[in-house]
């Protein structure tokens, strides 16, 4: 285990040695402030997985919002220097996409919406829990089957309450850090 992780080298015929340096590894903030939370993103690389052009609009519960008329659905892994950290489904409102689609499909959803609809965007929340990896998601993610995961669902409005982005992550648990502040009230 500590030789697959980087910790340790094995040199046939010499022995068994302390790596040079562990491997950086990705951490992932999950704060709750816009302009860290695009920082978290910067440098990371999707992996496209599959796409759905035509996608049946995702299932909201009452409070998240209205559907928009259209949605494309990209299924993708999502590295950081070299590392799979999160398998995400997304769900795109396709006149967003239409705005922009080389950007969208070689590069991070959110930071795009933000350049293309900043300005309409309203709201952006996220819903976290601990669960675990499936086959398929501890394939991509390069974990055992049943290791402990982050799962995010984030939604991302606009003005008019309408839902642009849904987005469902499920991120390796041993690099997730959600970070949040709460205001204490004062009387």
């Amino acid at each position: 285990v500590l030789a697959d992780d980087g910790f340790i080298e094995r040199v046939q015929g010499k022995g068994t040695f302390v790596a040079s340096g562990a491997p950086e590894r990705k951490i992932v903030h999950l704060d709750s402030d816009w302009n860290n939370f695009l920082k978290m993103l910067d440098g990371n690389l999707p992996e496209p997985l599959v796409v759905d052009p035509d996608a049946r609009p995702p299932r909201l519960q009452p409070n998240e919002g209205k559907p928009a008329a259209a949605y494309r659905y990209m299924r993708r892994v999502h590295r950081a220097n070299g590392q799979p950290y999160c398998v995400i489904d997304v769900y795109l409102a396709q006149h967003c996409y239409e705005m922009a689609p080389e950007a969208f499909d070689t590069q991070m959803v959110i930071p795009q919406l933000g350049k293309v609809a900043g300005d309409r965007l309203q709201k952006m929340t996220q819903s976290f829990r601990i669960t675990t990896a499936d086959l398929t998601v501890a394939r991509f993610l390069d974990l055992p089957v049943g290791a402990p995961i982050g799962e995010v669902r984030r939604i991302i409005t606009d003005k008019d309450g309408v839902v642009l982005y849904l987005g469902s992550g499920q991120y390796r648990g041993d690099l997730v850090v959600f970070n949040t502040t709460l205001e204490v009230p004062t009387e």
